[in-house]
């Protein structure tokens, strides 16, 4: 699946004013405890407190400003059957697993100090502005817009337009940051070079390559490191790129986002948690392709995933920090039933035997963020969270294994990411085993 970050390198143009979003960029859920408490208190399936609220039919209204956020949030309660007092309730606590980005913060002033323009451009009510005051970072842009106030969503090429007119740049001057591809796309209409955000290191990488000023969080050693923890898809293996998908969608005269959805959506969701199984989830898959059979999926499947993705330098790490420096090491993977044998059979590593602790979500019924999941992974490696270090490469686990008190790292690339590692580590780590990766 691909989870990277991507900038539209159609234009060369200097960028002198760069625009982000807010939701999902500089505030983001990394606590999914309150909201999960709140579904089994009101009755309702996983996902289902986002949806009450982020999927209403007035959420539409609130966010052009052609209702305030009292009438929004009335609307709410009464669809779930809240009084007033507990609607009250349900707001703070959906609310309260929220974190602003500090460290973005301190980039975007960074960028402002720097000469460049800085706008927030947000799909949200006409209350936001007085909340960037509340936490008090008005300071890090010149222009502050939502579309409450603008009366209208991104997104609409109309509020692109506004939100340069006020920066006094041309398109292509402009460089437009957020988490959802379709808003991507809209600012990549209108002219505007775009990066569509998967976490604060990827896109830090992509600015330096835009030729930005990048100011790096600050990583001292963490004292008395016992554990590295390791994802495995993005991380010990690559994943699939974005041209890899477009090409298959093409392939198969798909629909832009239809093979995703396919491959990784509520199918995939069952399947990592083990509610179901891979002949299932090869059934779901084949309805959702409108392929004729099973055999054609499985045939599908097998090419999509033919390429040698292992990422021999992260495996030498591996096993550096277990057998030369003396850390217990974790493989900690939301997968599919049965990932061990897969790959053994494909590249030949026994996962029980390389790692201390080996946690795959489709065995335990857990997946990353679950805070639960963690837990087990430090119980069975019996360590505390201050005394761990995590890599992974979605953004939504690192923000909440940092929640938990670990030290996480989003990784992007071996060279950047493990440099990360060693400077928590407070040591280099040494790599002998490049000529033995495989057994």
């Amino acid at each position: 699946m691909d989870k990277s970050t991507t900038h539209d390198q159609g234009t060369t143009s200097q960028v002198s004013a760069v625009i982000f979003d807010y939701g999902g960029v500089l505030m983001r859920t990394v606590n999914p405890v309150p909201r999960r408490e709140l579904e089994q208190r009101l009755g309702l399936r996983p996902g289902g407190v986002y949806e009450a609220v982020f999927g209403n039919p007035l959420r539409a209204e609130v966010e052009s400003g052609r209702i305030g956020d009292a009438e929004f949030w009335a609307d709410v309660g009464h669809r779930l059957g809240l009084e007033a007092r507990e609607l009250d309730e349900f707001r703070q606590a959906f609310e309260s697993g929220d974190r602003l980005d500090q460290d973005l913060v301190a980039l975007i002033r960074h960028l402002r100090q720097a000469g460049y323009r800085t706008a927030l451009l947000s799909n949200a009510p006409t209350s936001l502005p007085c909340r960037i005051e509340e936490l008090g970072i008005a300071d890090a842009f010149d222009v502050v817009m939502t579309s409450g106030q603008e009366g209208v969503t991104k997104p609409d090429a109309v509020i692109f337009e506004r939100a340069l007119d006020r920066l006094d740049v041309r398109p292509e001057q402009a460089l437009f940051v957020d988490d959802f591809r379709e808003n991507v796309a809209g600012a990549r209409e209108v002219g505007m070079q775009t990066i569509h955000f998967s976490g604060p290191a990827p896109l830090r990488r992509e600015l330096r390559a835009l030729g930005l000023p990048v100011l790096d969080p600050p990583l001292q050693a963490v004292p008395d490191v016992q554990a590295v923890i390791f994802d495995w898809g993005g991380v010990l293996e690559r994943l699939t790129d974005d041209d890899h998908v477009v090409a298959w969608e093409r392939r198969l005269a798909l629909e832009a986002g239809t093979l995703a959805f396919a491959l990784w959506g509520e199918a995939w969701r069952d399947l990592s948690i083990g509610a179901i199984d891979g002949e299932e989830y090869h059934r779901r898959v084949t309805g959702l392709l409108g392929f004729p059979d099973l055999e054609t999926t499985e045939r599908f499947i097998e090419q999509f995933y033919a390429a040698d993705r292992l990422q021999p330098e992260v495996v030498e790490v591996v096993r550096s920090l277990r057998n030369h420096h003396g850390y217990q090491v974790a493989l900690l993977s939301n997968a599919f039933p049965g990932q061990d044998e897969v790959v053994l059979e494909q590249y030949g590593l026994d996962l029980y035997a390389e790692f201390d602790v080996y946690v795959n979500s489709a065995d335990v019924g857990l997946v990353k963020p679950d805070p639960d999941i963690f837990y087990l992974t430090l119980e069975q490696l019996d360590v505390a969270p201050q005394r761990a270090i995590f890599l992974d490469d979605m953004l939504r686990n690192v923000d909440a294994a940092r929640e938990l008190g670990l030290h996480a790292i989003q990784f992007v690339t071996p060279e950047t990411s493990l440099v990360e590692l060693e400077a928590l580590l407070g040591h280099t780590v040494e790599r002998n085993d490049a000529d033995d990766t495989r057994i």
